[in-house]
């Protein structure tokens, strides 16, 4: 079945594709119809504009004449794989036969031509050809890259867990824990009623707070620039949710907690931005507890709303010691 042009715009409307011509009216002509496949069609002169528009643009596709003023198609094909590594697909246009010429051409890679005047069937066979070969190789390119942050994001979460359960060795190891059992998660009575009293407007704004935390927090794995700025931002969330918690009785401790630690990441900002990956992995074990205390409690009714309450403390001490730079050993931590 014969590839139409409506086959043509469903994989190449959202590419760039360059045109260099230097009679006006072919190219005039050539951008008309090509406008309505392409989602930008940059036209040219010569070799030279058209180099230009390639350093300056995100171009897919270059269809290109062979003899043309100042700068040939020839010498274009020449500049841009000196230019980049990207290999766009080529398309070579010439009312040429000579097969010397069609040597250098394919010896520079090239093995897509258009042979003037241009079969309009042809030229939407090829186009849809290179254009396809584009998309899948992009598509390719975004899957491998949801696959690294998935694996990146999986690694993570492993070292948050060898964490945990480094501070639970230390925890059960020490005599002192089988003895001091304050330390361990205690479930008093609860109202069968609490759920009933958290407010709606408090359970929207925990959800968004929770959203922004998550949202600053994967910022510490891009290396995007932080200043001391976002420290601020991320020292006024951690308060304004320590201040929706400080209204309820069954979780003023954890408030109180975390309010002690949004002003502790203020006067460790130092060590907070000496190694953004290896706070980010600590501060994203706290959001992952966090977040399953938001949504059990606050989302579901579960039974014991204080359970989380020890684990989120202690994740908050794991990060104080670790921004004071103090040893594991000295370190307890519950881990659910």
């Amino acid at each position: 079945m014969a590839i139409t042009a409506k086959d043509l715009k469903e994989v190449a409307s959202s590419l760039n594709i360059l045109y260099a011509e230097d009679e006006e009216i072919l190219r005039e002509g050539m951008q008309s119809s090509l406008s309505k496949l392409f989602a930008n069609v940059y036209t040219a002169r010569n070799g030279q504009e058209a180099f230009e528009y390639f350093k300056k643009e995100d171009i897919d596709i270059v269809m290109t004449d062979i003899n043309m003023p100042i700068m040939s198609g020839v010498e274009l094909i020449e500049s841009i794989n000196r230019y980049t590594d990207k290999e766009p697909k080529i398309i070579v246009l010439s009312a040429h036969n000579e097969s010397k010429l069609l040597q250098n051409i394919i010896n520079m890679g090239v093995n897509n031509y258009l042979n003037k005047p241009v079969d309009k069937q042809v030229m939407v066979s090829l186009l849809y050809k290179a254009a396809q070969a584009i998309t899948d190789g992009k598509l390719l390119i975004e899957y491998r890259s949801r696959l690294e942050k998935e694996l990146e994001f999986s690694d993570r979460k492993n070292k948050i867990l060898e964490e945990k359960l480094k501070q639970l060795a230390v925890h059960v190891n020490k005599a002192e824990a089988v003895e001091n059992k304050e330390s361990v998660v205690e479930v008093k009575k609860v109202d069968d009623n609490y759920f009933d009293t958290l407010l709606q407007d408090d359970k929207d704004e925990l959800r968004d707070l929770s959203h922004e935390l998550e949202s600053f927090i994967a910022m510490l794995f891009t290396d995007d620039g932080l200043n001391e700025d976002y420290i601020d931002i991320l020292s006024v969330t951690y308060k304004n949710y320590a201040s929706v918690l400080n209204a309820y009785v069954e979780f003023f401790d954890v408030a109180v907690s975390l309010t002690e630690f949004s002003n502790t990441i203020l006067s460790l900002r130092n060590k907070f931005m000496e190694n953004l990956q290896q706070t980010g992995i600590y501060f994203e074990s706290l959001q992952l507890t966090l977040e399953s205390f938001r949504h059990n409690v606050w989302e579901k009714e579960a039974q014991n709303p204080r359970f989380y309450n020890a684990s989120l403390k202690m994740d908050i001490q794991l990060i104080i010691d670790f921004l004071e730079e103090k040893e594991i050993v000295e370190n307890e931590i519950e881990f659910f």
